[in-house]
């Protein structure tokens, strides 16, 4: 895996390529998924830049749910494959493609692919983490999870999969407030 100056590298480059508030949003996961692992025996360093690098398919322009792909793409070719599967994980807090708050910017071969990625894997502790530490940060600091779910549903609508999302949501903040023996809210002000 590559070390923690090497991907931030990676973001400036990509910040360059299309700056916007996924970059400090990605800054805010990376910090939180620190505090966390740190706290509940998890690799620190490992958990900053995979939360750094899981956006990083937005380096590509302007898009929705193929961010996934195109970070996992990206990232892949660089040989660095568990990035690349944050990067396919991160938005889907249970294995169901349609399980997503916007929209769906991919091909239906691209589609289907990602049904079948999610299928074959199994989450493990930092998949959990960076989804998360996404669902609690915003460009300029962090959030609850009750607020940012509210927020998604009146920016993007209610879907038949939300309410499967926002469980699988809330059982993450309680697994790892359990994790660190604590409320992961009370990182947000360290």
């Amino acid at each position: 895996m590559m070390n923690r100056e090497q991907a931030e590298i990676l973001l400036r480059e990509a910040e360059q390529r299309n700056s916007g508030p996924w970059i400090g949003h990605s800054k805010k996961v990376a910090v939180l998924a620190e505090k966390i692992a740190e706290r509940s025996g998890m690799d620190s360093d490992r958990s900053y830049i995979l939360g750094l690098l899981h956006d990083i398919g937005r380096r590509n322009g302007s898009m929705q749910a193929r961010h996934a792909l195109e970070g996992y793409r990206f990232l892949i070719e660089m040989g660095e494959e568990e990035a690349a599967g944050i990067c396919m994980t991160h938005t889907f807090q249970y294995q169901n493609p349609n399980g997503i708050y916007d929209s769906w910017d991919c091909t239906e071969e691209e589609k289907e692919w990602i049904s079948q990625y999610l299928e074959s894997i199994v989450y493990d502790d930092y998949d959990r983490l960076i989804q998360l530490c996404d669902v609690l940060s915003l460009s300029d600091g962090y959030c609850y999870a009750e607020k940012k779910m509210v927020s998604s549903v009146l920016k993007f609508g209610w879907k038949d999969t939300t309410a499967e999302k926002w469980k699988a949501i809330l059982n993450l903040k309680s697994y790892f407030d359990d994790k660190i023996k604590g409320d992961v809210y009370t990182l947000f002000k360290e």
